[in-house]
C-alpha cells in the first residue's frame, strides 16, 4: 500500500519561504495534517496559495493560530516559552518569542478562499486585504485538515491473494505484517495537475527550508535514516493541541529538515517507509484447530491400534 502525496506551496511576493508539514498518522482512525507556512516577507506578499493533493471543504479547514494562546501548546511546537497578543486585531496576532516579534495570520473566511481543480483543492489566503494589519514582515501561517490520502491507505485491506497461497502464510507465521509506503513531494511538476503547472510564479518560489514531522504510534515502525530528531510526544503539551481522537500517549514523533542556501526553486521529495507487525488471529484459530484435530485423531488411532492388538491376543 502506497500514498504519493504531491503538494504545490506558492506565495506571491515573498521568495525564501520555510515549509511546514505536521502529520498525524493515526492508522486506526483519521489522520489530519497541519501545515505551516514561515514568511519572510509578510508586508509584501499578496498571497498565499497551497494546492492539497485531495478534496478538501472550508468547513473542514482550522486555523491554529488561535490555539497559540495556550502557553503549553506554544512551548511544544517553538520549543520555547513565548508571548501572544490575541487582541491585536481580527486578521492578525502577535507572537513574542526569543526577543523577536512575529505576526499570525488568523485563515479568516475573509481573507480565505477554497476551489476545487481537476485533481484535488487550492486554498488560498489573499493578504491583500490585511495588509495594513500586518505589525511584522515575519508571519505565520498554520491550519490543519484531514488527510484523505492517508486514511485510504490505512483503510485499505491486505491483498489476500488465492486461498493457498494465504492458508501457506497462515500456516508459516503466526505474525501477520502491513507494510506502507509514503511519499511527500513539494512543488515537483510531475504529481501536479496541469492547471496548476501552468501558473509561472509557482516555478519561481524560492524556498529555503522543508520540516516534516511524523507523530504515529510506537506500534508502527518507521524507517529513521536521515531523522533530524526523534522523541516521545509531549503528552502533557500535546493533549488540547492533538486532533481529535488522536491518542497522545503512545505516540513516537519523528523530524526530517532540509534546508538550502542555493537552488532553492527545487522541489523537496520525502520518503517514508512504515511497519506494523501483529499477531494473527487467523494464525492462531488455525493453530488451535489443527492442535484439536490432531488430539482427537490421535486418540482413534490410539484406540484402533488397542483393538487391534486385543484381537490377536
Amino acid at each position: 500500500m502506497f500514498a504519493d502525496d504531491g503538494w504545490a506551496i506558492w506565495i506571491d511576493g515573498d521568495d525564501r519561504s520555510t515549509i511546514y508539514l505536521n502529520e498525524w498518522l493515526n492508522p486506526e482512525g483519521k489522520s489530519w495534517v497541519d501545515i505551516g507556512l514561515r514568511i519572510y516577507g509578510a508586508k509584501s506578499a499578496n498571497e498565499i496559495n497551497i494546492y492539497v493533493p485531495f478534496r478538501i471543504k472550508e468547513s473542514e479547514v482550522s486555523d491554529l493560530s488561535v490555539e497559540l494562546e495556550n502557553n503549553d501548546i506554544l512551548r511544544g511546537l517553538f520549543n520555547t516559552n513565548g508571548i501572544v497578543d490575541a487582541e491585536k486585531n481580527e486578521y492578525t496576532s502577535e507572537l513574542r518569542y526569543d526577543g523577536r516579534t512575529v505576526s499570525l495570520i488568523n485563515l479568516s473566511k475573509e481573507i480565505m478562499e477554497i476551489k476545487q481543480v481537476s485533481v484535488g483543492t487550492m486554498v488560498t489566503a489573499s493578504f491583500r486585504k490585511i495588509q495594513e494589519y500586518i505589525t511584522s514582515n515575519e508571519a505565520y501561517v498554520i491550519f490543519r485538515i484531514p488527510h484523505k490520502t492517508l486514511d485510504k491507505i490505512f483503510s485499505t485491506q491486505i491483498d489476500v491473494g488465492d486461498s493457498i497461497s494465504r492458508l501457506k502464510e497462515i500456516i508459516s507465521s503466526p505474525m501477520l505484517t502491513q507494510k506502507y509506503g509514503y511519499s511527500i513531494r513539494i512543488n515537483e511538476a510531475r504529481l501536479l495537475p496541469p492547471e496548476i503547472n501552468k501558473i509561472e510564479v509557482l516555478h519561481q518560489q524560492r524556498i529555503r527550508k522543508s520540516l516534516v514531522t511524523i507523530s504515529i504510534s510506537d506500534e508502527y515502525e518507521l524507517n529513521d535514516s536521515n531523522c533530524y530528531r526523534i522523541r516521545r510526544l509531549e503528552e502533557d503539551l500535546y493533549k488540547n493541541y492533538a486532533p481529535p481522537g488522536y491518542n497522545c500517549s503512545d505516540a513516537i514523533t519523528y523530524q526530517w529538515v532540509e534546508e538550502r542556501d542555493v537552488n532553492m526553486k527545487a522541489h523537496y521529495n520525502f520518503y517514508f517507509e512504515i511497519a506494523h507487525s501483529k499477531i494473527s488471529q487467523n494464525s492462531v484459530a488455525l493453530y488451535l484447530m489443527i492442535v484439536l484435530i490432531t488430539a482427537v485423531a490421535g486418540c482413534a488411532v490410539y484406540d484402533i491400534i488397542i483393538y487391534l492388538i486385543s484381537l490377536f491376543m
